[in-house]
């Protein structure tokens, strides 16, 4: 286990677990935590024995279930005393970063999002307790999400702080569950429980609290098993299939399957390497 003050990391047989640990916080993302975040990605990506990655939360400071809370408004706050002209200056450099095309602009956030969204290896948010505002925005660009019964979700920018997501809330949200339920979401503040999130399509699974890393770890083992390489291809291939027409999606789908049997060594080397 590697211990960090806001951030545990357990690797496993095959997989590794990213617990956030801001207990009294709600697990908000402080920008200490986002670069712990980053970092153990960075670790993460060069091992080869983890093949994929599990981020989940540790339980509040009264022992009940969190995943996260969103940004640290605490800390927002604190940058805020900063001269009227500096935070003019930064604003005026993220509206020129969008328009030359820079969604990244100076966030440190926006950069972890994207990071955990292009990984090349499979990351599946375990999610219980409070998942709201950046807790949302962190889970969505995860590949899988399983859910506890238990679980609050939702995404409470408009509702409470005036704004909206600046990290892919409305547009995540929106490919995921569709136009008309993330507005309800995000005009209301709606909160979904577990089987809600799942019977719209947030969720791949929903499990009673007690049983959530379990079966989030056990959906990263069977997916550990699979040839890396093929692993990284899929996720490449479904998330761009968003944006291409069907024609052009298969045509990558093809020109991926041509480099996979290239590469690890045709049906025969799929074979030697399914009945390791």
């Amino acid at each position: 286990m590697s211990e960090h003050p806001v951030l545990r990391t357990t690797q496993h047989d095959g997989y590794s677990v990213l617990t956030l640990s801001r207990p009294r916080r709600l697990n908000a993302l402080s920008g200490e935590l986002i670069q712990s975040l980053i970092a153990a990605l960075d670790a993460i990506e060069k091992e080869e024995s983890t093949r994929v990655v599990v981020i989940t939360g540790g339980p509040r400071a009264d022992g009940r279930p969190c995943f996260c809370a969103g940004a640290d408004l605490h800390e927002l706050a604190a940058g805020g005393a900063a001269a009227v002209g500096e935070r003019e200056y930064d604003l005026v450099r993220e509206v020129a970063g969008a328009i030359r095309g820079d969604y990244l602009g100076a966030s440190g956030y926006r950069r972890l999002l994207t990071r955990l969204e292009e990984f090349p290896k499979p990351v599946i948010a375990a999610i219980d307790g409070v998942c709201t505002a950046g807790g949302i925005e962190l889970a969505l660009s995860c590949d899988l999400r399983v859910v506890a019964d238990t679980a609050q979700i939702s995404d409470l920018h408009v509702t409470t702080t005036a704004h909206t997501g600046g990290a892919g809330a409305t547009s995540r949200l929106s490919r995921l569950v569709g136009p008309a339920k993330a507005k309800e979401m995000i005009f209301t503040g709606l909160v979904l429980d577990g089987a809600e999130a799942h019977r719209i399509g947030f969720a791949n699974r929903v499990v009673p609290s007690a049983a959530l890393l379990d079966e989030a770890t056990a959906m990263a083992a069977e997916t550990a098993k699979r040839h890396p390489v093929a692993l990284r291809m899929a996720k490449a291939l479904a998330d761009a299939a968003h944006d291409l027409d069907h024609e052009r999606a298969l045509r990558y789908d093809h020109l991926a399957w041509t480099t996979l049997m290239l590469t690890t060594g045709g049906y025969q080397g799929a074979q030697r390497f399914t009945a390791r």
